[in-house]
């Protein structure tokens, strides 16, 4: 993901979110409850960081047809500063899961994290560290493939919460 494209997408869902709250407030300040189906048509709640990993598994899944929120858990298993500076603070985090089958085996669900901006940087730098189990609220902006064509999610963090 170029730094350009990142940045162009995290404006874009910025002023979604933006939009959304300023939308939202104004609801509230007017007492309008909000209306069923709302949250599912930004949020997907059905799928979970197993279930975006299998997603993007199949050939035919294109991230830009896909434009709804992930809510997501998992645990930081690595992060990686690309961007130190505060005001352009960039970091990959390589969010896992794991499941148990049967009671010898283990499969590691795994996406890349991306989370851009001043926010981020105090948050990463203070509060989230490796081996914390998370919340992240984001979009699927791209697919990874490794060398061995295993497709892991790319995801641009909206919202990272540390779990206790």
């Amino acid at each position: 993901m170029s730094r350009n494209g990142r940045w162009e997408r995290f404006c874009r869902v910025g002023l979604l979110w933006f939009g959304l709250l300023l939308l939202g407030g104004t609801s509230i300040l007017y007492g309008l409850e909000p209306k069923e189906g709302q949250l599912s048509r930004l949020l997907d709640l059905s799928l979970d960081l197993k279930g975006v990993v299998q997603l993007v598994q199949k050939p035919s899944f294109d991230p830009a047809s896909f434009r709804k929120f992930v809510l997501l858990d998992g645990s930081i298993a690595g992060i990686t500063v690309v961007e130190q500076n505060p005001a352009n603070f960039t970091a990959e985090l390589e969010l896992v899961q794991g499941e148990w089958i049967g009671t010898e085996d283990v499969k590691l669900y795994r996406a890349f994290v991306y989370a851009q901006g001043p926010s981020f940087a105090s948050i990463l730098s203070t509060t989230i560290k490796s081996n914390d189990y998370v919340l992240v609220v984001g979009s699927i902006e791209e697919i990874y493939t490794d060398d061995a064509g295993v497709r892991y999610p790319v995801i641009l963090a909206l919202s990272i919460r540390k779990l206790h």
